[in-house]
């Protein structure tokens, strides 16, 4: 899995074609839609989480109960799109940008999948610095990024932001959604037959995890970390 992973931009690297036309799809957004893309002025999040899912993909047998079980306990329907943890995406091809035919996971490869789920990213959360309107915040108990959806309004930034693409926005209540560890007992995990799915003490699972797409973060919506990091 090591040669999938794609690095995330830094601050010193120069401007890519990617970000470029990630940066263009911002400026659009903002002239279309009214979104401000400045400084929210939220509190950024320091404090790691308390826990996260880990998925092993040898255990896995393809079910899709945890999708189900996590969409119907919170959207109260069945959808693999609506799931805080994405498999159906990565069923018939390796998860990450980097797909090769017939040598990567998935029934196009050797039949292994990977479900993608949120890394309950340490400092800087990029989702939670890219919200325009602050609305992503440390839940007190479990230190997950939960999304406020009282704050949010719908505008998908998060979701760009992420490199795993976890954050989905609804398209019938015009919020987005992530996973927030069901308050501590995930409902994925606990649905899962065979214990690939499971909940964890937090450590950091980003570079072991090959990420969907290249983040564009908009510079920081965090005014307390203006002086620590530049915009990229």
């Amino acid at each position: 899995m090591a040669e999938q992973k794609e690095m995330l931009p830094t601050s010193s690297g120069g401007l890519t074609r990617r970000t470029f036309v990630t940066a263009m799809g911002f400026g659009s957004l903002a002239v279309f839609s009214g979104v401000r893309l400045s400084a929210a002025n939220n509190t950024p999040i320091t404090a790691d989480a308390k826990g996260v899912l880990f998925h092993e993909s040898t255990r896995c047998v393809a079910c899709h109960r945890c999708e189900l079980a996590c969409s119907e306990f919170n959207d109260g329907i069945a959808s693999p799109h609506l799931a805080r943890v994405k498999f159906d995406r990565n069923r018939t091809r390796n998860a990450g940008a980097n797909f090769k035919w017939g040598t990567g996971q998935g029934a196009y490869g050797n039949w292994r999948t990977e479900a993608d789920t949120c890394k309950q990213c340490p400092h800087p959360v990029p989702c939670a610095e890219a919200c325009t309107t602050g609305a992503i915040k440390d839940d007190p108990a479990t230190g997950a990024r939960v999304i406020d959806t009282k704050v949010c309004i719908g505008c998908g930034v998060c979701g760009i932001a992420c490199p795993w693409k976890m954050p989905t926005v609804n398209p019938e209540t015009k919020k987005a959604t992530k996973c927030f560890l069901c308050n501590g007992k995930p409902e994925c995990a606990r649905a899962c037959p065979t214990g690939a799915l499971r909940y964890i003490s937090w450590r950091d699972l980003r570079a072991t995890s090959p990420t969907v797409q290249s983040s564009w973060v908009p510079g920081s919506t965090s005014t307390d970390c203006t002086p620590c990091h530049k915009p990229i």
